[in-house]
């Protein structure tokens, strides 16, 4: 709901600036993500929310996207991990993944190219990915790596339990098959609207 209200309260600027970004910040650039049902709802609605903003100001040329992390090196997983950022890596022998990781910074500077960006409204209502805005804008981490989660050929998942493997597996078969008639449903619905006037989509 806050981020409902921030939305409310900011687009009017934007509209009359006929300029601006709205950024929903989520997790994992699927869908769901597995695990609790009621976390994940949670998460999906900001990637819906950003989608549905988009739609209503694109004619006022606000871009409105959902953006995640990767493998996201928070304080509080420092904290989990036993580790701080200046030794960060030494929870690579434990946990591999985490060599992947990411500081809170990475996010925030894919962000910070979004609106830099004068076509940024050509991303709007989309799903995006740090990992994926960096590779197109060019910008690192803090530490000049840039830390690529999409580009992992294998993730290291020894640590779950089958029976959470089991239910994750699923829920992505699931997903796929959702989309996939979301897709198609879709485009009926497109092809069953009149005719467009001609304008162009950047407005």
């Amino acid at each position: 709901m806050s981020h409902i209200v921030t939305a409310k309260h900011v687009a009017p600027h934007m509209i009359r600036r006929r300029r601006g970004l709205i950024v929903e910040v989520t997790e994992n650039d699927i869908l769901g993500g597995g695990g609790n049902p009621l976390a994940w709802s949670v998460k999906s609605a900001t990637k819906g929310l950003a989608l549905h903003m988009a739609a209503e100001l694109h004619a006022h040329r606000v871009t409105a996207v959902a953006i995640t992390p990767g493998y996201l090196r928070s304080e509080a997983m420092l904290d989990a991990k036993g580790v701080t950022e200046a030794n960060w890596r030494d929870a690579g022998k434990n946990d591999s993944n985490f060599l992947e990781s990411e500081s809170p910074l990475y996010v925030g500077r894919a962000v910070a190219a979004l609106a830099l960006d004068p076509q940024m409204l050509d991303r709007t209502g989309q799903l995006w990915s740090s990992w994926e805005l960096s590779r197109d804008y060019g910008f690192t981490d803090v530490d000049g790596r840039r830390p690529d989660w999409g580009a992992r050929e294998t993730i290291d998942f020894s640590m779950l339990p089958p029976s959470f493997l089991k239910m994750f597996r699923t829920g992505l078969e699931l997903q796929a098959t959702w989309l996939t008639r979301l897709g198609e449903r879709t485009a009926r619905t497109l092809r069953q609207l009149p005719p467009q006037a001609s304008e162009s989509r950047g407005g």
